[in-house]
């Protein structure tokens, strides 16, 4: 219990700091935007994690446990910037920039090791998680991410790894 209490107010928290920094952006007190102009400044802006971090191997079972657990976590963790159903459109997410990523369309094109990596360790409003979640939530949310890509064709085509280097 004191635990979910815990994890509900880091929550929260997380949240009230990503509104703010939207807001300080939105209000030019922050000048900084990640938006880039054409497509190749898109390319290396993709971020990746350390080839090291990629490459390591899940140690949890991509199961029907294991997801499900996964899907807990996104649930009380990630839902409110990447939205109900991964697409990157969550109600939080809406005025970030960069806008949170549509983890549907890159379920699948990503080692496991990199989304771990990323969950982990987080960048600008993304949070790192290493401190909230053991290593094997980190696991179990990266088999959820990944088990995206089985709910439809429409959800593999829309990152396209073609057009940027990893």
């Amino acid at each position: 219990m004191l635990k979910n209490i815990n994890l509900t107010i880091l929550v929260a928290f997380s949240m009230v700091v990503t509104v703010f920094s939207a807001r300080l952006s939105a209000e030019g007190k922050h000048e900084h935007s990640h938006a880039k102009a054409n497509q190749q400044e898109q390319v290396e802006a993709h971020w990746t994690s350390p080839k090291e971090a990629a490459e390591r191997t899940n140690p949890i079972k991509s199961d029907e446990d294991s997801i499900a657990r996964g899907a807990k976590s996104y649930t009380t963790l990630c839902v409110s910037c990447h939205g109900e159903k991964a697409l990157g459109d969550g109600v939080a997410g809406a005025s970030l920039d960069p806008k949170p990523t549509n983890l549907k369309a890159m379920s699948g094109g990503h080692k496991d090791g990199d989304f771990a990596w990323k969950i982990a360790n987080g960048r600008g409003a993304m949070a790192a998680w290493k401190t909230t979640l053991s290593e094997n939530d980190i696991w179990d949310l990266v088999n959820f991410i990944q088990d995206l890509k089985n709910e439809g064709k429409s959800f593999q085509s829309e990152h396209n790894h073609n057009t940027h280097k990893h």
